[in-house]
């Protein structure tokens, strides 16, 4: 029996032979190089080399992309989780009001900015399944709302776990056409349009070496609890969102001192499918003022206004 894989031009024609027949023919290709089906399959499917790049791509979805603050001193507003359409007008006016305001120069939409009501797998309002097209045109208004009152901002929409949802969908309801480009976050939301950077769920942004941003699979049940777990699973410093709520967890041994920090909601607090939600409204600012040191403001937003630097907004 040949057990030696063919090369060259024969080896290719060897798979697209492979690929064309039936098992009839596959049969008559492991007669023509004196092999079993077994090898024959093994050469066909080329496992070695698919499975290397299988561990490539895993490896680059999982390290974070890096964004570097050479400025003495640069701001980084943080928001997320506004579930437009589910977004709270209110939370959201006064958030915009206020970062028109102060102009920070990097603004993070950390992940949840769409609900992606339609392809949750729970129960659902069938008066809601066809509004999917106005679902994603209120997201990409917030959008050009945010890039108009920030021209010069740089805005890096994070993936969270409802834009992850949509891809999830995706690949188990039609995976045919999963591989898309007018279905991804970046097409759907029209974020090249806004000059909006894009980041894959979970990979997160690494700011200065030093402050991981990413909106996070992990709900504790009380505030900060999940920022410390956070801490737990990644180490060093950094800010999520998806819990909600506010919190932050601080930790200092031998190397220095580290914290985690949850990063509320912009979202309404009176969804129909929870009664009484543990949830506080807010968002965040990360003041870098030289290389790896940074300073975390938390704002709450609380019954629709909030306090920063003796200024009430509301």
């Amino acid at each position: 029996m040949l057990r030696k894989k063919p090369e060259g031009a024969q080896f290719e024609l060897f798979k697209k032979e492979w690929g064309e027949s039936n098992h009839e023919g596959k049969m008559k290709l492991v007669e023509k190089f004196n092999t079993t089906y077994g090898t024959a399959k093994h050469w066909a499917v080329d496992k070695v080399e698919t499975k290397l790049e299988d561990i490539e791509k895993a490896y680059t979805l999982n390290k974070p992309l890096t964004l570097n603050v050479s400025k003495e001193q640069q701001t980084i507003a943080v928001v997320g989780d506004t579930h437009n359409p589910y977004q709270d007008d209110h939370a959201v006016d006064i958030t915009c009001r206020f970062l028109e305001e102060k102009q920070p120069e990097v603004l993070v939409l950390n992940g949840d900015m769409n609900d992606f009501y339609q392809a949750s797998v729970f129960s659902k309002d069938a008066a809601r399944i066809g509004q999917m097209q106005e679902d994603v045109d209120s997201t990409k208004q917030l959008l050009g709302r945010f890039r108009e009152i920030l021209p010069n901002t740089e805005i890096i929409f994070v993936d969270g776990t409802h834009e992850h949802r949509w891809g999830k969908y995706l690949q188990d309801k039609a995976p045919g056409a999963s591989t898309l480009d007018c279905l991804t976050i970046p097409a759907l939301f029209d974020l090249e349009k806004y000059n909006i950077g894009h980041v894959e769920y979970e990979r997160g942004l690494l700011v200065n070496g030093v402050f991981l941003i990413l909106h996070g699979d992990i709900v504790s049940k009380h505030s900060s609890e999940t920022a410390k777990n956070q801490y737990i699973k990644n180490g060093g410093n950094g800010m999520c969102n998806h819990t909600h709520r506010g919190g932050s967890f601080f930790k200092r041994d031998r190397f220095g001192v580290w914290g985690w920090w949850e990063n509320y909601c912009l979202c309404r607090l009176d969804p129909d499918w929870i009664q009484n939600p543990n949830w506080v409204q807010g968002f965040s600012m990360v003041h870098f003022t030289s290389g790896k040191r940074f300073f975390v403001e938390q704002i709450p937003i609380i019954d629709g206004e909030f306090m920063y630097a003796g200024q009430v907004y509301k």
